[in-house]
């Protein structure tokens, strides 16, 4: 082959070789480059929420220059959430993980800001690696990962700044990635707050079932090597309805706080400060805190401090740290926890008494949580919580008294007073019939007076008036008579009024009406006794028979004595039919034992339903309680400043001048709605 064709063949196979390396080197679409396009969702292996068992955030701290950690895991047995960062303490985190887990779910990429690392600082990306950092650096995101129950990583994305101008858009990246991505969500629900993750009613409490407060207004501090106490005073509050009411205030001796305390009443002159107590109220109901700290081994549920507690000094020294202090109480060597700044128990309507203990300061909180919603500054306080059974809302039932004999049964049935008003009854009965027969002559003259008056009116006036009184004594010793609590004397006296009255207007027309009368004017008689009586009072006057006679309605006024006296006899009717029952008296010793017997079976019923109603709700309120101490057992709590003043009344504060209560009427709870306003005279 000549140098020519060489050459030839040299210069085809170059060009052969630039035609594969233009293809294989040229540059292929935006599309297909990657898989992290816009469009694209970042995690497409993570669609469900639920598998995520594990949440970890990392945050760094510029000013400090450390990592903060925030993690909640649920426990693959127990399925409980706990926070690992808090010491294991219970989450509720089931649909605040589900919310967080969601944000990551189905989160597609809107662009692609840059490739180019320089830009990551710029942008607020910088993954928080502790060794890659130092204090002041700046530009450093938030990693948040998840994990399901086998630990291997369902997402995990560094969170950076909001895109400006650009509202819900937000700069991310993956770990380990260069890419900076463009992405439209939520991160409000990747929240490091500690009491965003927590059961937000600590207590469990609704202030409507608050039925007593104890305020105990005590200071304990250190002494050297002893506790030095300082108590002012104890007030016990109730609430009387809706309203407080002072059931006690006990004042101590400032110089010997261990002296009996002096009862103090309430100033005439002012009124119990029910704002004051109102706003302690809500608190309770409302009872938020910040952050908590696990409290040492030995301190058991109901805050009672052991001897293995005492012996160990690094427990001793973390109550102490904390205005708590372990004192000697009772003979048998057992220890109870006093406070720095005294307790407020209250009892709430299942018969559950919490008892809160309030510690010292606890300075500014480490997290941000805490500097947000403590007092100025970041101020908390430490507390203890534990609840406990309130046995005075247990008192024991009334129980019936069991007759063990005939004898006592009849003296709880009452049978020999019954038989001693017997017999009490028969001479008043007596006594009522010759009353009212020496009644009939001069009822008989009245009625002869009255018949003259009305054929002489004019002349007879004034022995009208004579007869009107004498009718009015009549009425009054009748009235006297059937007054009597003899039961067996009223029909006695009703007889003798209906035979007056037919003597009384006893004419031909009071005949002849009363025996035409209709049955349904004898039922009424019948049924209302009290009326007839009446009527028969009025028509034994006289005056007013004359009257009536004037006015021509004399047989409508002499229908009902006359349906009177025809069914007088009617009346003692039911009592012959009572007559047919046995007294117990007349009952044979067998039948008396029976009776005994089926009385001690029915009062034993009745004693037992009683005690098992207060044993069922004793045993409940005990489980109650054991629910609760298991929650508040192991932790001290940290709540904000402004809680705890809500929470403590002093002394100064009891009392207010009349009608300052009212001074300041609260608005609408909750407040309104936007855009809405009170109507004119709310509230005036």
């Amino acid at each position: 082959m000549n140098e020519g064709k060489k050459t030839g063949a040299f210069w085809a196979a170059a060009a052969v070789m630039l035609a594969v390396g233009l293809f294989v080197a040229w540059p292929t679409s935006t599309q297909t480059e990657s898989p992290y396009s816009p469009g694209k969702p970042l995690f497409e292996k993570f669609k469900d929420p639920l598998t995520a068992s594990n949440l970890k955030i990392v945050t760094f701290d510029e000013e400090q220059g450390q990592l903060g950690t925030f993690e909640v895991r649920r426990d693959a047995e127990s399925g409980q959430w706990t926070i690992p960062s808090r010491k294991g303490y219970p989450a509720d985190a089931v649909e605040q993980m589900r919310d967080a887990a969601n944000a990551l779910v189905g989160l597609n990429i809107l662009d692609v800001q840059t490739e180019n690392q320089g830009d990551h600082a710029a942008l607020g990306v910088v993954e928080p690696k502790l060794e890659d950092l130092q204090v002041g650096d700046t530009g450093v995101g938030r990693l948040v990962t998840f994990k399901d129950e086998s630990q291997q990583t369902l997402a995990s994305l560094i969170i950076g700044n909001p895109v400006k101008n650009e509202e819900g858009k937000i700069y991310v990246r993956k770990p380990g990635q260069d890419p900076v991505y463009v992405v439209k969500m939520d991160d409000s629900v990747l929240s490091t707050k500690f009491q965003d993750w927590i059961e937000d009613d600590l207590l469990q409490m609704s202030s409507i079932d608050i039925k007593e407060a104890v305020v105990k207004d005590y200071s304990a501090s250190i002494s050297g090597r002893s506790v030095a106490l300082e108590r002012n005073y104890t007030a016990k509050f109730a609430m009387d309805g809706a309203e407080w009411a002072m059931k006690e205030l006990l004042e101590y001796n400032s110089e010997n706080p261990l002296a009996e305390p002096k009862l103090v009443e309430q100033p005439a002159d002012k009124e119990l400060n029910t704002t004051k107590l109102n706003e302690m109220k809500n608190a309770l109901d409302d009872l938020k805190i910040v952050d908590v700290v696990r409290k040492p081994e030995g301190m058991s549920a109901n805050l009672r401090a052991d001897k293995d507690l005492i012996s160990d000094n690094e427990a001793v020294q973390s109550l102490y740290t904390r205005g708590f202090f372990p004192v000697g109480s009772g003979a048998e060597g057992e220890f109870e926890v006093l406070s720095a700044n005294g307790e407020l128990n209250v009892t709430v309507d299942e018969g559950i008494e919490y008892v809160l203990r309030f510690g010292d300061v606890q300075g500014l909180s480490d997290d941000t949580a805490g500097e947000e919603d403590g007092d100025v500054g970041g101020v908390n306080r430490y507390l203890l919580v534990t609840a406990r059974v309130n046995e005075d809302q247990f008192p024991a039932p009334d129980l019936q008294p069991v007759p063990q004999t005939i004898e006592e049964l009849a003296a709880m049935l009452g049978v020999g007073e019954e038989d001693a008003e017997v017999e009490g009854e028969e001479p008043a009965a007596a006594e009522a019939e010759m009353k009212e027969e020496t009644t009939d002559a001069p009822a008989e003259e009245s009625a002869e007076e009255a018949a003259e008056a009305e054929d002489q009116p004019e002349a007879a006036e004034a022995e009208m008036k004579e007869a009107e009184a004498e009718a009015t004594e009549t009425e009054t010793e009748t009235d006297e008579a059937s007054a009597e609590p003899a039961e067996e004397a009223e029909p006695a006296a009703e007889k003798v009024e209906a035979s007056e009255e037919v003597e009384v207007t006893g004419e031909g027309e009071a005949s002849g009406q009363g025996q035409g009368a209709n049955p349904q004017d004898e039922d009424d008689a019948t049924d209302e006794p009290s009326a007839e009586s009446d009527a028969q009072t009025e028509n034994a006057t006289p005056a007013e028979a004359a009257t009536e006679e004037a006015a021509a309605d004399e047989e409508m006024a002499l229908e009902p004595a006359g349906d009177n006296a025809t069914e007088a006899p009617a009346v003692e009717a039911p009592a012959e039919e009572e007559s047919d029952e046995l007294t117990f008296n007349e009952l044979t010793d067998e039948e008396k034992q029976e009776r005994l017997e089926a009385e001690q079976e029915k009062i034993l019923k009745a004693n037992t339903r009683l005690l098992d109603e207060r044993k069922d709700r004793l045993n409940a309120a005990k489980r109650r309680v054991a629910d609760l101490n298991a929650r508040f057992a192991d932790w001290y709590y940290i709540i904000p400043e402004a809680t705890y003043r809500q929470l403590r009344i002093n002394r100064d504060e009891l009392f207010v001048e009349p009608g300052a209560n009212n001074a300041a009427p609260a608005g609408p709870p909750g407040g309104l709605p936007p855009g809405m306003q009170l109507p004119a005279g709310f509230g005036n």
